[in-house]
């Protein structure tokens, strides 16, 4: 056999040859183990997805996460995303320090203020270096992710992304219209 052939193969099948790698026994070994570890898996649950797989090929592991250790994504990213002043998702604007931590808007000009009446050197409360709005910048590509996250309307109880909810709920909720008709209602009964 040649070497180009056994670079082919992989493996060569005369044990005397001298750049023989395996011999027929040793590859005979080699697909009994891949056999072996495949039933393993299949054993232990692992499951693997698409065509099978070649046999001198070394399997390939897919453990699938239960959805309660990871969580959804949104939810995880709903940690990421939160201003680290008052621990809620940015509404408007999100501001961060030379070191990346998020504020929403409100929070940033409280901080601003409250150091200004204290007559001290604004903080970042996670990281203390010095904010302000000169050193602080918005942050757009964290205020366009929050903006698609969905959120769930109070009326119908969908799930919209945030930036259409505030039109959702004034123009197309139906939801929103049954609701402030009953509202109406009870106060008219009430002060008549």
């Amino acid at each position: 056999m040649s070497s180009l052939e056994e670079r082919d193969v992989g493996v060569a099948v005369a044990p005397s040859s001298s750049s023989a790698g395996l011999g027929v026994g040793a590859v005979g070994a080699a697909v009994e183990a891949v056999a072996g570890v495949a039933a393993m898996q299949e054993d232990v649950g692992i499951r693997r997805e698409g065509p099978e797989p070649d046999p001198d090929e070394p399997p390939k592991k897919r453990v699938k996460i239960p959805e309660g250790e990871s969580g959804k994504l949104e939810e995880r990213l709903y940690s990421v995303l939160c201003c680290t002043v008052c621990l809620d998702l940015p509404k408007a604007s999100v501001y961060q320090c030379t070191n990346g931590h998020l504020m929403c808007a409100g929070c940033f000009i409280h901080l601003l203020a409250d150091s200004r009446l204290k007559e001290e050197q604004a903080t970042c409360p996670n990281c203390r270096c010095e904010i302000s709005k000169n050193l602080c910048c918005r942050n757009l590509a964290v205020e366009k992710a929050v903006s698609e996250l969905p959120t769930e309307c109070t009326f119908c109880l969908k799930q919209f992304p945030r930036s259409s909810l505030e039109r959702h709920q004034k123009e197309e909720c139906q939801d929103r219209v049954t609701f402030l008709s009953i509202v109406i209602y009870s106060l008219r009964e009430r002060l008549l």
